[in-house]
């Protein structure tokens, strides 16, 4: 998901920011869930942040802000499938429900492996940090990536195996550390 806020011509209302970059990635998930397509659901994403920019005097703050975000999110992932002229995969209201009932119970635990992600990431040598965008943000083949760095695909596979066991690790370290 794009790590931008919302984009609007009007300044954000008050508490928005702070409740924006709390649920943003619970948010994007959920939209990533139902689109399936990177680059439409940063579309939606950034649909729902204009819309809940434009209409935060609605939001009852006796409500978790996620599941608020995600009742705009499903209006406009319907809407996409309306105008593409496809059915979206229908689930009873109990299951839609549920998915968002536990989007807002994990949001504060993704947050904080989040951060310790961050926090390993910050960890890794210069060489490693690049694979793994070459890998994960670029999605690169193996074998494009060793080309970029200058080694071979099997090395690639061998090195993001020990990359994500380092990284596995060091956020399970970390996770203990802020229980």
């Amino acid at each position: 998901m794009s790590a931008g806020g919302p984009q609007s011509d009007a300044p954000n209302p008050p508490g928005f920011a702070e409740r924006w970059l709390e649920a943003q990635h619970a948010l994007g998930g959920y939209v990533c869930v139902h689109v399936q397509d990177q680059s439409l659901a940063d579309d939606i994403v950034q649909e729902v942040a204009r819309q809940a920019t434009a209409n935060f005097d609605q939001y009852d703050p006796s409500r978790p802000f996620i599941a608020w975000l995600i009742g705009i999110a499903r209006q406009r992932i319907a809407e996409n499938y309306r105008m593409q002229g496809r059915r979206p995969v229908v689930f009873s209201s109990d299951i839609v429900e549920s998915i968002t009932d536990a989007y807002v119970d994990l949001q504060p635990e993704v947050d904080d492996r989040l951060d310790a992600l961050r926090h390993c990431m910050d960890q890794l040598s210069n060489r490693h940090r690049r694979v793994i965008e070459l890998r994960y943000a670029r999605q690169l083949s193996q074998e494009q990536i060793g080309t970029q760095v200058g080694t071979n695909g099997r090395a690639i596979n061998a090195m993001l195996f020990r990359i994500r066991t380092a990284l596995r690790e060091c956020v399970s370290n970390k996770m203990e550390q802020t229980r």
